[in-house]
């Protein structure tokens, strides 16, 4: 069943699940992080320091990111299918959206694990 469900068939099935899936998991860090910033109320560097040292932080973020980059890939990407009509435009717009978000994903995860 899950073959027939995932098969390229259905691919607009899986960019669904894919966006809801990525969303659901923003959410589940972002209120982590906002229950951590209310128990611990970082002001100083140190503090924010002691809050992302943590390796499963480091984790969860990451993850975070990743997930971030491909939400908002699917999503921009519907975008130009649905507004964009010049093919060629809409390959551009895409390599630059693409490069955008790896770059996003490489700076983030430099600075995360450079703490």
């Amino acid at each position: 069943m899950w073959e027939r469900i995932f098969h390229r068939s259905h691919a607009g099935l899986r960019t669904w699940l894919a966006q809801r899936l990525t969303g659901l998991l923003m959410a589940i860090y972002s209120t982590l992080l906002l229950c951590m910033l209310l128990v611990q109320q970082p002001r100083t560097y140190e503090a924010w320091h002691a809050l992302c040292d943590p390796w499963w932080m480091r984790i969860f973020t990451l993850v975070f990111f990743f997930a971030l980059a491909w939400h908002a890939w699917i999503g921009v990407r519907d975008i130009f299918k649905d507004y964009v009509p010049a093919q060629r435009l809409r390959s551009v717009l895409q390599l630059v959206l693409r490069a955008s978000l790896i770059g996003y994903v490489v700076w983030a995860t430099h600075i995360f694990w450079s703490i």
